[in-house]
């Protein structure tokens, strides 16, 4: 029976000595989702992905990729997964082809698929120059070729926007994509919440060694209640506006020239957008925001309290 889940982490603890690394995590990747990890540096990202990469053993728990246990089937699983870490060392002798075809012979892939990855991650022009002459950002692409050859289940990317011009940031999140759509499941950390705002479907946030809060953005907004931000930009501003929406029960409000900029609870959204549009006021625009990765990362970090 195939299984439902990608990853499903359960109980997992790592100690160094008496220092604890990681705390009781439990974490189910959904075949086919993006997650992203977040969390400020030694929350313990590195040490869970490493676990979930077979490079360090946990403590406690268990850890089942496409329904194999590592104590059982470490050589199976390593078959389904791919790595690229923040930091990728290459041979500065070697060329871009050279390199591959070296990691495509470990991973008993042929060298058909060497062309594939090289123009899949914009390097085939390149193919024939050498590794040491390449830019950090070229060396990022080089990882990743070598992450996706065998075609893996689950895809691990460890900072991958490091070392990436504006462009190649770009490209790489239409790769992520693509990858997606072809089926691949892919956990990735970053410190950039735009890139997971933009990728995650789900996204969890570690601090201390714990997954502090997990879900989808929609879900995490809910959860912290944070207000909606309505902006309507006036005609003109009347010189009783403070009186017109305390009559709209609108009493908490900041005016920059002719903006009015109000906070509101995201279920009574819709009650201040009628109020304001009535016709009383003059409005020439309005503008919603929803709070953002940004605002439910800091406000969560504030307050560190599992949700």
């Amino acid at each position: 029976m195939e299984a439902m889940n990608t990853l499903e982490v359960k109980q997992a603890q790592k100690f160094y000595g008496q220092f604890q690394a990681v705390k009781d995590i439990d974490l189910t990747i959904a075949k086919g989702e993006i997650y992203a990890l977040l969390g400020h540096n030694g929350a313990g990202k590195s040490t869970l992905i490493k676990m979930i990469l077979g490079l360090v053993k946990p403590s406690a728990g268990t850890i089942v990729i496409e329904g194999l246990n590592y104590d059982a089937k470490n050589k199976e699983i390593k078959k389904k997964v791919g790595y690229l870490p923040e930091r990728m060392n290459f041979y500065d002798n070697l060329t871009a082809w050279e390199t591959i075809g070296f990691y495509a012979k470990l991973k008993g892939i042929m060298k058909k698929r060497c062309e594939e990855v090289l123009e899949q991650v914009g390097l085939k022009e390149a193919g024939h120059r050498r590794v040491g002459a390449f830019s950090k950002g070229m060396q990022q692409r080089l990882g990743l070729a070598q992450a996706i050859i065998h075609k893996p289940d689950l895809l691990v990317l460890d900072e991958p926007t490091t070392g990436l011009d504006p462009i190649g940031i770009l490209e790489l999140k239409e790769m992520i994509r693509n990858w997606n759509k072809e089926g691949t499941t892919i956990l990735f950390s970053s410190h950039n919440l735009n890139d997971v705002e933009e990728l995650a479907q789900q996204i969890g946030i570690m601090n201390r060694g714990e997954i502090i809060a997990q879900g989808s953005l929609a879900e995490l907004q809910d959860r912290l209640g944070l207000p909606t931000k309505i902006e309507i930009d006036l005609a003109v501003i009347p010189v009783d506006l403070e009186k017109i929406l305390a009559v709209k029960r609108i009493e908490t409000f900041l005016v920059e020239g002719r903006t009015i900029s109000i906070d509101c609870p995201k279920a009574k959204k819709a009650q201040v957008i009628a109020a304001v549009m009535d016709g009383v006021l003059k409005v020439l625009d309005l503008r919603l925001a929803e709070p953002g990765l940004n605002s439910i990362y800091q406000s969560i970090m504030e307050k560190p309290a599992v949700l």
